[in-house]
């Protein structure tokens, strides 16, 4: 449905009205068809890429470091 990308556009908004530079977040890459809700909370992965983050750190294969940097 796309809230989460959504609801990413709207923080990333929001941060820029606030003279924030830099977002970063550990969402997560599932690495099985289904994942438990208390690893997806913090967000998949894919939302983010689908908002404008990249990734900066992949020492997890799983959890890596993404930030998007406002102009």
């Amino acid at each position: 449905m796309g809230v989460s990308v959504a609801m990413l556009k709207g923080l990333i908004n929001y941060a820029r009205t606030q003279g924030i530079q830099i977002i970063e977040a550990y969402p997560t890459i599932p690495t099985t068809p289904t994942i438990p809700d208390s690893f997806a909370w913090i967000g998949l992965y894919k939302s983010f890429e689908r908002a404008g983050f990249k990734i900066v750190d992949n020492t997890s294969k799983n959890r890596p470091m993404v930030r998007y940097t406002i102009d």
